[in-house]
């Protein structure tokens, strides 16, 4: 029984990887070494089938702990960007964060996710504006570039967990969360992005 066990692990993290080392190829044949100057709209179009490749990874597969996970996709190339799976736990909301003004691509694998954006400025104190909300569906996606941009993403269910493909225009290690005072002003409070080991 464990030795079956074991062998139907071993194909699920075989498949993932396949699955991983395609999403990443297509992510490379688009970004190169331009991660600067990278447009993430086309990458977004052209990544929106990966939710429906064979072995597309779903909530279930890393939904060993029902919290919050950053895990990196193993084996990217070091041409300047990041890319991640994040599970949503039902329910799990951000803060309202910004992306340290990288350029960055939101892909959801599995469930419902609801995208609030602002219209971000930091001088001379933060302000922010909501633009508008946006409600994702698997091989539904979000784009996002530029110092201006910040949002909260929401879990919509209350029952099940989602799971996403994030692509991001370099290592996001620090970010800003907003939150807003009664008088209607925001406070920022910078902090360090954390990762899980990788998966694959």
């Amino acid at each position: 029984m464990h030795d079956a066990l074991a062998a139907r692990q071993a194909r699920g993290k075989d498949a993932l990887r396949y699955w991983s080392d395609r999403a990443l190829a297509l992510v490379d044949a688009h970004v190169g070494n331009r991660c600067g100057t990278v447009d993430p709209r086309p990458l977004a179009t052209a990544l929106a089938e990966a939710a429906y490749w064979p072995a597309s990874p779903r909530a279930r597969d890393v939904a060993g702990q029902a919290t919050y996970r950053r895990i990196p996709l193993a084996g990217h190339p070091a041409h300047g960007y990041e890319a991640l799976l994040i599970l949503w736990p039902p329910g799990h909301a951000t803060p309202i964060h910004d992306h340290a003004g990288l350029w960055g691509i939101e892909l959801v694998l599995d469930g419902v996710l609801e995208i609030e954006a602002f219209a971000l400025s930091l001088k001379p104190s933060p302000r922010l504006v909501a633009r508008e909300r946006t409600m994702l569906g698997t091989g539904d996606h979000a784009t996002f570039s530029g110092a201006d941009y910040a949002h909260r993403c929401r879990n919509l269910s209350a029952q099940q967990p989602a799971l996403s493909l994030h692509i991001y225009g370099g290592e996001l290690d620090a970010y800003r969360s907003f939150r807003q005072q009664a008088d209607g002003g925001w406070v920022d409070t910078e902090h360090r992005a954390r990762r899980e080991p990788a998966l694959i």
